[in-house]
């Protein structure tokens, strides 16, 4: 399911926190990983010889797991622009070849990598730095994740988690929000593959949200009808969400509460002991925008668990056709 996965590392602490979890999923679905590096400038600079050696021991390090991987480094220079599969000797094997890229920043060179390569998922790290220039703060991260068009595994820096030599699942519990539409589901199929793979549970999250004041007097005494009739509708459709899963073989249970979404999130995701959130970016009011959904955005900001991020299909068509019409 997830063939290639793209690592994009920058030489630092930070961004080296993803390592674990990406020989985790890597091994359970024999995934190929490209550990990506953006350089600063020319190729000869000696900070971009020190980051080559950086991102060749990374490869080395999941290599001892099995895991087919190779360094893919990119220079950030207008005048020789080149992306290099480095050469890498290890016991197991010996990878070279060579390619081209569009000149541009870091953010773009990990999208268009992605798109040009079949990359099935990118595991990130929301912060790091590499000398001078600091990578995933602001505009490089959110870039990624706001424009990409396959799922993101999200791991806050601070989140350092240490997986067991024994290859114990990195996940045990998954919380999966729903809003009952479409594009609410898109990080449902891979939640599922996930919970399959590593044995984890999942956790149906259904959040009604508190109806505004003005809401609730237009609806007068047939308030409480609307609040228990929405109730019951969420507990069908995860009901059946949940049967679907059980007879699969994944433990599943669901919970419904009502209040502001990305805080009912946040705080089921801690009370249900959960290790990952997986969601859609977008749910029923999505909006073909360049920016994250404004639910999974907060909760991103407020809470250091990783998060399995899933742009959905209409909305990448809908960016597709602004995108042309912009061209245009």
């Amino acid at each position: 399911m997830f063939k290639k996965i793209l690592v994009p590392l920058d030489g630092s602490v930070e961004a080296e926190t993803v390592l674990p979890f990406v020989r985790d999923i890597a091994v359970r679905f024999n995934s190929e990983v490209d550990i990506l590096s953006v350089g600063l400038g020319s190729k000869t600079r000696r900070v971009n010889q020190l980051l080559e050696d950086y991102v060749h021991h990374a490869i080395e390090h999941l290599q001892e797991n099995a895991i087919t991987c190779r360094a893919v480094l990119l220079y950030s220079d207008a005048q020789k622009e080149t992306l290099d599969f480095a050469e890498v000797v290890t016991r197991q094997r010996k990878l070279k070849a060579k390619g081209k890229v569009t000149y541009g920043g870091p953010a773009e060179n990990i999208l268009l990598y992605a798109q040009q390569n079949h990359v099935n998922l990118i595991i990130m790290a929301t912060h790091g730095h590499s000398g001078l220039r600091r990578w995933w703060l602001g505009s490089v991260f959110e870039k990624v994740v706001s424009k990409c068009a396959v799922p993101v595994l999200v791991i806050h820096s601070k989140h350092v988690k240490e997986i067991d030599r024994d290859r114990r699942s990195t996940f045990k519990c998954i919380l999966t929000p729903l809003d009952g539409s479409e594009t609410g589901e898109s990080a449902l199929r891979d939640a599922e593959a996930l919970a399959l793979k590593t044995g984890a549970s999942m956790v149906l999250l259904h959040v009604i949200p508190t109806p505004h004041a003005v809401e609730a007097r237009l609806l007068g005494p047939e308030f409480a009808n609307f609040v228990k009739a929405t109730h019951d509708a969420g507990e069908k459709y995860l009901n059946r969400v949940s049967n679907r899963l059980s007879e699969k073989g994944i433990a599943a249970t669901t919970r419904i509460v009502s209040g502001d979404p990305a805080q009912q999130i946040i705080n089921a995701a801690a009370h249900e002991k959960a290790d990952l959130i997986a969601m859609s970016t977008h749910g029923r009011s999505g909006i073909a925008r360049f920016v994250m959904g404004s639910v999974a955005d907060k909760i991103l900001h407020a809470s250091n668990l990783p998060m399995w991020l899933v742009r959905p299909r209409r909305i990448i068509q809908q960016m597709d056709q602004a995108e042309e019409r912009k061209d245009n």
